[in-house]
């Protein structure tokens, strides 16, 4: 069995840290969330497909205008020419769909 890094067992040691103190701190709020959270998966389940959807097409339309035709060239370009543009373009969209997914999922 493959031991679990080190940073992935402090990640989940704070996630369990930070439930137990919120747990601690308002036991009512943390129950009507942990009530609200079936609800709130389900809007990512449906909502979030939607939004991988539309960000490829922004993504792919984009890339075709500024005259990229795959992946491929996107690379070249971002690595071997040192051009940070396609790199800013793909982290510029998941934020923008970050975004748009806080404002579709109300709990």
């Amino acid at each position: 069995m493959k031991k679990i890094p080190s940073f992935v067992g402090w990640l989940i040691l704070a996630l369990v840290i930070g439930q137990g103190l919120s747990f601690l701190a308002s036991p009512e709020a943390w129950q009507a969330f942990f009530g609200a959270l079936p609800r709130i998966l389900s809007m990512i389940a449906f909502w979030g497909p939607v939004i991988a959807f539309i960000s490829s097409l922004i993504v792919w339309g984009v890339l075709r205008l500024m005259g990229f035709e795959s992946l491929e060239a996107i690379r070249v370009e971002s690595v071997e020419q040192n051009n940070p543009a396609p790199a800013i373009l793909f982290v510029g969209t998941l934020i923008a769909s970050i975004l748009f997914l806080m404002l579709v999922i109300k709990p």
